[in-house]
């Protein structure tokens, strides 16, 4: 169980899901000290997240939460409230998102770990978009950046660099969504994360839809869902968003027949490949 418990971070930003599933799955099923057993909960509703298993992540995270609190452990408490905020933002509960957000942040100043701030600041943001109100949740993003900056989180800057993008592209501040969607992808690609590429990937093909380039948005469509199917992974709504927003006029464009046939080409691109084409297409400036 310690081992697992210790390596969950490896499996979540390797994108080795299905691995870490499973090694986690056993190791909660053991009766063993609580703050150790918390941990190994920690990284099963890690898995379970990235993989679209919401309500698994919400029990898992709820039960890592009982565990903190018998052992008295508040960095635990604040992470297994963050995992409960984000589950139930994925779920459509924006209230009990807000909630639970609000009580991570009180139990990160319990831990004093600053860096458990920046996860649930992304909760309240999100919150703020899916409202419509675009200014409070750019402002939010960008304050949580700056925790995870300021902490060397890479992995957790990368998700965040992402999702702020996304918002830029819908508020036409292309310049910086191009600058925040490199850094993304340059971070992932030195993580060798390929979830992260494919969201990173996400951001681009709003880029290229956002500009005109229809087919280079369906490749990067196509990059970003061969990668996720590789690992078994899947898009959060808060990086989802933008494609919906794009990918009905695009295949309307171009028609079915060569939407398929353009996707299929952009699944079939090795990761290097598809950064290479993203840095290429979507990423210098015009």
């Amino acid at each position: 169980m310690e081992l697992a418990g210790a390596l969950f971070w490896f499996w979540t930003k390797r994108g080795l899901f299905e691995e870490g599933r499973a090694w986690l799955e056993r190791a909660a099923a053991l009766d063993t000290a609580p703050r150790t057993r918390a941990r190994a909960l920690l990284g099963l509703a890690h898995m379970h997240y990235f993989q679209g298993r919401q309500i698994g992540a919400a029990e898992s995270a709820a039960a890592a939460l009982s565990l903190g609190r018998e052992c008295g452990d508040p960095w635990v408490a604040s992470f297994a409230l963050f995992l409960q905020a984000l589950a139930a933002f994925e779920l459509g509960d924006y209230q009990q998102a807000l909630a639970r957000a609000i009580e991570a942040r009180e139990a990160a100043d319990d831990s004093g770990d600053q860096i458990q701030h920046g996860g649930p600041l992304m909760i309240v943001a999100n919150v703020a978009l899916f409202e419509g109100d675009h200014d409070r949740a750019q402002q939010l993003y960008d304050e949580s950046i700056e925790v995870h900056r300021r902490a060397g989180d890479k992995w957790g800057l990368s998700i965040l660099l992402s999702i702020a993008a996304g918002l830029r592209i819908v508020r036409n501040d292309f310049a910086q969504a191009r600058a925040q969607a490199a850094e993304a992808i340059s971070l992932c690609e030195e993580l060798d994360d390929p979830r992260g590429v494919a969201w990173s990937l996400e951001v681009c093909a709003g880029l290229l839809a956002a500009k005109g380039d229809v087919d280079g948005a369906v490749r990067a469509w196509g990059a970003s869902d061969g990668l996720l199917e590789g690992v078994g992974g899947k898009l959060v709504p808060t990086i989802g968003w933008i494609r919906e927003r794009y990918i009905e006029p695009a295949r309307r464009s171009i028609g079915d027949a060569r939407f398929a046939a353009v996707a299929a080409e952009g699944c079939a691109m090795p990761m290097g490949q598809a950064i290479a084409f993203a840095r290429e297409k979507a990423l210098l400036a015009p």
